[in-house]
């Protein structure tokens, strides 16, 4: 009796094990961009993957802390250098670049680590490969569109994951043609409600990022792909603006509750927040300094990137005397060792677990870059935020935060002691910001499922119905003429056109004949009267 159980219970685990077998896909998941910040989000999304037990590839920059049986990494060696090619120190002293240059920056940036990355022996060897079989490409889409070319190779559908939000190009892909009326360009930090000028440059902004882009930028991606993938693929490649348009799901870091309302298709899924868990256990040197805080704390860290160690030493010098003059303790994400002389209140270290940090109800104000990843923790944890922006997108982080309510700015290359003082304790002790940081973290928590199981269950939804084509509009493939039914007013209005001059140009002839033929009967009866 218990061997003929025991047979029962093997043959069980045996079926369940080949059940979750049978449902386990192999997926290419890329991410070539070299910053640290885009791989720690896009990791969340990775990690759920293997949890469920699919086996991933993964190309990227950064060595997983955390190995799995599952996973088989291509580590690019060496990463591209950021800093070498655009130095560090140049951004903390530069004010806010303007729009324009900053679209020329993201293309030239896309253009150097695309082929950076294609360029790397195993990229190559996997390019190369006849072997090897793939049932889901998973891209960051962040300037890197040549890479999109693995799911021509692989023959398997794509899915993107947009780091940065929304942009126009992921509306036309999917068919949808962004209206610039309410609808502002990524890199603006406008309203739904734009004055007359803000439409119009608004307008002229994504009119030529659409330009260059179609006629610029993607011929570029075109080359790079045809130069690294031509001798590996049989026959003519694809246009990537094709395989653009072909790209089954998008995964968006957006989120309603602190994002515009604007148009969408089935497959472009909101995912804002996904990297956002449930507070850890802390240190125990960080969780009593924090607990002992009788007047709360300040946490400052400028992200994964930009370090505090980079800064020019008279704005490190600045920021130590205004944590020095508050009552609060300090938590700063310092990358060295020893600072010098600390205030008695302020505490350094290299890395500091930020979500769980910003989780704590001791906490009173979050002194940020103006990230996007680290602002969503703010807002999450209803934590004030003091945004020192820097570069980028942190620009329009900041602007939205502060219209929001629950933040103040400073800019970097003209803050000092007093600034930072005044600042700090407004936002601590007037309590319409803390006010305002509930609110927005209310509304970006109600979400009917976490959004980074939302994304893993859309993830295989493309996979189990083969690329999910229905999730999008034909209006994707449609010529631009045709999305705007300009031949079809071409025809209505030649129609009326004709409608009109047919009948009065048959009206007229027939006046002509009238007065023509009255003219000779005049004459005749003139001849008659002679």
């Amino acid at each position: 009796m218990q061997m003929q159980l025991l047979r029962s219970v093997l043959c069980c685990v045996v079926l369940t094990i080949c059940g979750l077998d049978a449902d386990a896909y192999r997926i290419l998941f890329m991410g070539p961009f070299p910053a640290p910040s885009h791989w720690m989000w896009l990791e969340h999304f990775q990690r759920d993957l293997l949890e469920r037990g699919h086996h991933v590839t993964s190309l990227n920059n950064h060595p997983t802390k955390k190995p799995h049986e599952n996973l088989t990494e291509i580590i690019l060696n060496p990463s591209f250098d950021i800093p070498k090619h655009f130095p560090k120190k140049n951004i903390f002293t530069m004010r806010f670049a303007s729009d324009f240059q900053n679209l020329q920056l993201w293309w030239k940036i896309g253009e150097l680590t695309t082929e950076h990355a294609l360029q790397d022996a195993q990229v190559r060897r996997l390019i190369d490969s006849q072997d090897e079989h793939f049932d889901l490409v998973i891209l960051e889409q962040f300037f890197h569109e040549a890479f999109l070319m693995f799911g021509h190779k692989f023959k398997c559908p794509v899915v993107t994951i947009g780091t940065m939000g929304y942009a126009d190009n992921m509306d036309h892909a999917m068919g949808i043609l962004t209206p610039w009326s309410v609808i502002p360009h990524l890199l603006l930090s406008h309203t739904d409600k734009m004055t007359f000028s803000q439409r119009a440059y608004n307008a002229y902004l994504s009119l030529y990022d659409a330009v260059i882009r179609r006629w610029h930028y993607m011929p570029l991606m075109q080359q790079l792909a045809e130069k690294y993938f031509g001798s590996a693929i049989e026959g003519a490649l694809p246009n990537v603006l094709d395989l653009e348009r072909n790209i089954s799901l998008m995964l968006i870091n957006s989120h309603r509750s602190v994002d515009l309302p604007r148009p969408s298709m089935p497959g472009l899924i909101n995912v804002g927040g996904a990297h956002i868990r449930p507070a850890q256990k802390l240190p125990a040197d960080i969780q009593s300094f924090i607990d002992n805080a009788t007047h709360g704390v300040v946490y400052f860290s400028l992200g994964s990137y930009m370090k505090s160690t980079d800064m020019p030493p008279e704005k490190t010098e600045q920021l130590l005397q205004a944590f020095g003059r508050l009552k609060q303790q300090v938590l700063w994400k310092y990358e060295n060792a020893s600072i010098g002389q600390l205030p008695p209140n302020v505490m350094i270290r290299k890395w500091m677990p930020q979500n769980d940090i910003l989780a704590h109800p001791n906490v009173k104000l979050f002194i940020s870059h103006g990230g996007i990843f680290g602002t969503q923790e703010g807002i999450y944890w209803g934590v004030p935020m003091l945004c020192i922006p820097l570069y980028g997108d942190q620009h329009r982080n900041t602007i939205k935060s502060v219209r929001e309510g629950y933040a103040r700015s400073l800019v970097f290359s003209k803050m000092n002691v007093e600034d930072l003082v005044s600042n700090i304790e407004m936002l601590i002790y007037e309590p319409a910001y803390k006010q305002s940081a509930l609110e927005v973290s209310k509304r970006f928590r109600d979400n009917p499922m976490h959004p980074l199981e939302e994304a893993s269950y859309w993830i295989e939804y493309v996979i189990r119905h083969r690329g999910a084509g229905h999730l999008k509009s034909q209006g994707a493939h449609m010529p631009l003429h045709q999305y705007l039914l300009l031949d079809v007013i071409g025809c209505a209005l030649l129609a009326l056109w004709l409608a009109v001059w047919l009948p009065w140009r048959m009206l007229r002839k027939l006046y002509n004949w009238w007065a023509a033929a009255a003219a000779t009967a005049q004459k005749q009866e003139t001849k008659k009267r002679l």
